[in-house]
């Protein structure tokens, strides 16, 4: 006697013993198909038909062949075009033309910029009306004192040399000078004696100075030279500026009477065709050459007394002929 057999219960593997579908559900049996709504079946991988193009492939994308299981195929890169190293240098040409080009225009404006601003001296143009154009107290400064450094026109009035006391108003050449250095000047066609007075740091040494305004060129300062030099070796100098008194000062007493020497110079600047000639004296209005006892009787003795005398004036045309070449430095 037979019995049926007892209903399994169902287990992790669904209905009639088959795998579960996805989702959960329970596969339907063999040979039925599946109803609406279930779940789809896998099928497997066919190849393509015939005109049918294949599926896309990606780089990186690992082919897969139906069939077979799936191997990793390295993908290889697609050989750079033939043209591209002539593209890479044709664009670096170009790049480093176009940073020249940068440089070159900022170069020009530099220039330009640099023309536009610079001050180009007009010292031939200006030199021989600097007499005229800049003001007495400018020609004449307060102190005449040495640079303060080599790179600078700027004096230094801690070592001024000399203090003006006072600037003259009359410029003829035949009232400013002596009667020899006159006539010296007046065959060159002098323009202008412009004077001043000043006092050596001391307040022993006074001397006037005179700055004589020649005809442009080098022909009337040479004449000029010669003559300054020849007076060099006499006893008794003949070149010389007439006193400028200046009342109420230290020079209210100056004179011609109490000058014991004199000399002169050319400004060496070819820019400036003037001449400068001094005289000066002691202060206390001590004559020089007239020394007592047996130093007097001899007329060397005189000359060598006179001889710090043209020093000192030789040393104010000096410093007054390198303060008017820097002067023209300064404004032209």
């Amino acid at each position: 006697m037979s019995y049926p057999t007892p209903p399994r219960q169902p287990g992790p593997a669904g209905g009639h013993g088959q795998p579960p579908g996805p989702y959960g559900q329970p596969a339907p049996p063999y040979g039925h198909p599946p109803q609406q709504g279930a779940w789809p079946q896998q099928q497997p991988p066919q190849a393509p038909h015939a005109g049918q193009a294949p599926a896309p492939q990606y780089p990186g994308q690992t082919p897969r062949h139906p069939g077979r299981s799936p191997h990793p195929t390295p993908v290889r890169t697609p050989p750079p075009a033939k043209g591209g190293a002539a593209r890479g240098c044709l664009a670096g040409a170009l790049g480093f033309f176009g940073l020249l080009g940068m440089l070159g225009g900022g170069l020009l404006v530099g220039h330009a910029y640099s023309n536009a601003s610079q001050d180009i001296p007009n010292r031939d143009g200006y030199g021989p009306t600097m007499w005229r154009n800049e003001p007495a107290d400018k020609l004449f400064p307060d102190a005449l004192a040495p640079r303060l450094s080599a790179t600078t026109t700027k004096p230094d009035g801690s070592r001024a040399t000399w203090h003006r006391i006072g600037i003259s108003e009359d410029t003829d050449c035949a009232k400013g000078l002596n009667k020899v250095t006159s006539a010296a000047v007046a065959k060159l066609d002098c323009e202008a004696v412009l004077r001043a007075t000043y006092v050596d740091p001391t307040g022993n040494t006074i001397g006037t100075v005179a700055l004589i305004v020649l005809p442009a060129g080098e022909s009337a300062k040479s004449e000029m030279t010669a003559f300054f030099e020849k007076d060099e070796d006499k006893l008794d100098p003949e070149v010389g500026v007439k006193a400028f008194t200046v009342p109420g000062t230290i020079a209210a007493k100056w004179s011609d009477a109490r000058g014991n020497g004199g000399a002169g110079i050319a400004v060496p600047d070819s820019s400036l065709p003037y001449v400068v000639v001094a005289s000066t004296g002691a202060v206390d209005g001590r004559e020089a050459g007239r020394l007592p006892g047996e130093y007097g009787s001899h007329t060397w003795d005189a000359g060598d007394d006179r001889a710090p005398w043209r020093g000192a004036a030789k040393a104010l045309c000096e410093d007054v002929s390198h303060h008017l070449g820097d002067l023209l430095l300064e404004t032209s």
